[in-house]
């Protein structure tokens, strides 16, 4: 008898795309599997779509909670699953047809705690703009810890941190351990992961690519941002300094990869500065960079030397106490960023 997989979606207003996510995961050559659709607190029909798709399918369960973020709704999902496997796809996106057949066969090949996969990218005209395949290999869990720099960024030709929609996973480890997704409103994904992680005993990369991403705009993707953006990431360093970094303390690579990532994640939060959502004056900018300095405590971290001329010169900047230039530098850098992206829709 086929295992049961449970696939929980996160939704939060998805009202325009919920369908065509679940109509792709209803379209598997693979039948015995349970969608769990939790509604985070929507403000659009995302609910009302949810339990129209439920009505059409038994397989489909729809729960509604309020707004907290994609992480505790797929902790939700994982409560109430009841598979063997569970996959984590995100509400706007799709799988090819065979994905979940060949990831059940790829995670039982060899009993196999995780199996990472290949997908692709589309911008918002269908054209492909990123391809990511993996060559197939099979890895010992405690291998991979023990050399985590090949693996800890997801453009790695093995990456397995970033997103858990290329990813499958077995429920059962998750519920022995009680591995969750952290209440954080950004990097979830990563902190999970690195949980998981720490209890995967042998891992599966396979070359197929069943996933199909569609990429947000520059304005959504800003929006996703939270104003209190420097707990989410500060949450993940602590979160990778708990896992990742007691794996192997003699491992600098790794430990240089995590440093230089959490030095880019906290200048991003310091343009949070510059975000409407803020609604702030020119005037409090600067106190407020200092306070979120002090809060992240990154002026005590050596400056990796993989860190790009722009990270480098707003850090030199800020330790220098010079942050009305450091600021001058973060507005220019997303004017361009803003431009690139209008040039990029008017195309």
């Amino acid at each position: 008898m086929e295992e049961l997989v449970s696939i929980v979606v996160p939704v939060y207003n998805m009202g325009n795309s919920i369908e065509i996510c679940v109509n792709s995961l209803l379209k598997q050559d693979y039948a015995n599997i349970e969608i769990l659709l939790v509604d985070d607190g929507s403000k659009d029909n995302s609910l009302e779509k949810c339990n129209k798709l439920k009505d059409k399918d038994n397989r489909i369960r729809v729960y509604h909670t309020e707004n907290r973020g994609s992480g505790p709704a797929r902790n939700t999902g994982i409560e109430n699953a009841k598979g063997q496997y569970i996959y984590f796809p995100d509400a706007d996106d799709q799988l090819e047809e065979n994905a979940i057949s060949m990831l059940v066969a790829g995670m039982q090949k060899g009993k196999y705690d995780l199996v990472v996969f290949g997908y692709k990218s589309l911008d918002k005209n269908g054209n492909t703009v990123l391809l990511k395949q993996y060559p197939e290999m099979e890895k010992k869990g405690e291998d991979v810890r023990q050399d985590y720099s090949n693996y800890v960024a997801s453009t790695r030709k093995y990456g397995i941190q970033g997103a858990p929609w290329n990813k499958f996973f077995d429920l059962s480890l998750i519920k022995m351990h009680s591995i969750e997704y952290p209440p954080l409103r950004r990097h979830q994904d990563e902190g999970f992961i690195s949980r998981y992680m720490c209890f995967c005993n042998n891992i599966h990369f396979i070359q197929p690519i069943l996933y199909i991403h569609n990429l947000n705009d520059l304005k959504k993707e800003w929006d996703k941002y939270p104003v209190d953006y420097i707990d989410a990431v500060m949450g993940l360093y602590n979160t990778k300094k708990e896992t990742i970094l007691t794996w192997n303390k003699k491992d600098k690579k790794t430990k240089t990869i995590i440093e230089h990532e959490y030095i880019c994640n906290v200048i991003k939060s310091l343009e949070m500065s510059y975000s409407p959502k803020m609604h702030m004056k020119s005037i409090d900018r600067i106190p407020w960079i200092r306070k979120q300095v002090e809060k992240a405590e990154v002026l005590d971290i050596d400056i990796p030397n993989t860190l790009g001329r722009y990270q480098r010169i707003v850090l030199m900047l800020i330790r220098k106490n010079h942050i009305k230039m450091a600021l001058i530098i973060m507005r220019f850098k997303i004017e361009v960023e803003k431009r690139g992206a209008l040039k990029l829709l008017r195309r």
